[in-house]
């Protein structure tokens, strides 16, 4: 994350700041594998907050894209400059930020979407919402999470037996 070897490197290779990071048979993380990322989303996955707001203040664009690299990137600094900025997901809702969190097993910043960023009024209360967080808590073993809903689980299953 250091900005002088960044831009020193870039310089050097006379390179665009909004260019994009090239394949590589040494990149082992299927979300890199499956994505190709821009320098600032890159810097996002690895939670360089350095070089992003380098990239930033460059006016380098800030993509909706960037909050799964964010996740990824388990920097809560970097979630709240996305928020500060107006970035908001593709889909402008967060369930698709939950999922990549309980998958990735960043329960803080799960927990943070849940309590902050998250409209109760709609995805909550939606029918399979806590159902789907449950899933991909069980689909992606994190089992922390999914204890954090156990006693709603009981209650809703109870429910559904009992009608």
């Amino acid at each position: 994350d250091s900005i002088e070897e960044f831009d020193a490197y870039m310089n050097r290779t006379n390179s665009s700041l909004s260019s994009i990071i090239p394949d590589s048979i040494f990149e082992t993380n299927s979300f890199l594998q499956k994505n190709r990322p821009s320098l600032i989303e890159y810097s996002a996955f690895f939670g360089s907050i350095q070089i992003f707001q380098y990239l930033r203040l460059k006016s380098v664009k800030l993509t909706p894209s960037l909050w799964l690299y964010a996740i990824h990137g388990n920097n809560p600094e970097m979630i709240h400059l996305l928020e500060e900025n107006g970035v908001k997901p593709s889909n402008s809702n967060f369930v698709e930020c939950l999922k990549e969190s309980i998958k990735c097993h960043h329960n803080g910043i799960s927990n943070y979407i849940l309590n902050n960023l998250m409209e109760m009024n709609i995805e909550i209360n939606s029918n399979n919402f806590i159902a789907n967080s449950v899933a991909y808590g069980f689909h992606y073993h994190n089992f922390e999470f999914i204890q954090n809903y156990s006693s709603f689980i009981v209650l809703a299953f109870l429910t559904i037996y009992l009608l």
